[in-house]
This record gives C-alpha cells, sequence and structure tokens, in this order.
C-alpha cells in the first residue's frame, strides 16, 4: 500500500462522519430557525392586538372627551341661562326678583355680619341661611 492508499482510507471514515455530524448540525439549526419563527410570528400577532386594543381605546378615548366637551359647553349654557333668570322673593307685601348672583351676594354679606366667628348670633345666620336657601332652589 502506498501512502496515497493509507492517507485515503484513514481520512475517508472522518471525512464521512463529519458530513454527517454536519447534517446533523445543519438539521438541528433549521429546527431552532423555524422554532423561533414561530416564536416571533405569535410575538407579531400578539403586538398587533395590542396595538389595535390601544388604538380602540384612544379612539374611544377621543369620543368620550368629545361627548364629554359638548356636555360641559351645553352645562355652561344652562347654568349661564339659570343665573341670569331673576327668581322672585316675597318680602312682606312686595315681590323683590333676584339673581343667583345677587343671593349669592347677599349671603356672603349675612354670614360677615351674623357669623358666630365674627360676634354674630348662629340662629339669625341660620334663618337668613333656611330663608336663601328657598331663593336658590
Amino acid at each position: 500500500m502506498n501512502r496515497a492508499q493509507d492517507r485515503s482510507r484513514y481520512f475517508a471514515p472522518t471525512i464521512e462522519g463529519d458530513t454527517a455530524w454536519l447534517q446533523h448540525e445543519l438539521d438541528e439549526a433549521h429546527k431552532t430557525i423555524r422554532s423561533l419563527l414561530r416564536q416571533i410570528d405569535k410575538e407579531q400577532a400578539r403586538y398587533q392586538e395590542i396595538l389595535r386594543a390601544y388604538n380602540l381605546t384612544v379612539a374611544n378615548l377621543v369620543t368620550i372627551t368629545h361627548e364629554n366637551n359638548a356636555l360641559e359647553r351645553e352645562r355652561d349654557m344652562w347654568r349661564a341661562r339659570a343665573q341670569s333668570i331673576p327668581v322672585p322673593f316675597q318680602l312682606g307685601s312686595d315681590t323683590l326678583t333676584l339673581t343667583p348672583t345677587e343671593i349669592s351676594a347677599i349671603r356672603k354679606a349675612i354670614a360677615r355680619l351674623h357669623h358666630p366667628d365674627m360676634g354674630g348670633d348662629s340662629e339669625r345666620l341660620k334663618a337668613w341661611n333656611a330663608a336663601l336657601d328657598t331663593l336658590e332652589r
């Protein structure tokens, strides 16, 4: 046997063994890649669902904000109308008409005069508050 034949006989099984080993490693790498691709697909689907829910939430918040602003404008309109409507007040035989702003100013003035902390009579303050409460309703 010459040296070339000896060498081919010596290296041939290892090359075939290396090929089998490399093929096995390649198959394992393909399995890993497929597994990772499935994980990526699942994460992308999860992300899309979260994105869809987020966009829906933002859209709902925008709608609610618009509705809330419209309700606040309507409330302010009705409040302004209510404050400008005078309330009739019977004072003896005379009828006096007061706006809610005037009633509030009277209440503050009476509180400054008759509040117990300011040296006033608490019973008199209660009577005034009861009379003014009927006007505010």
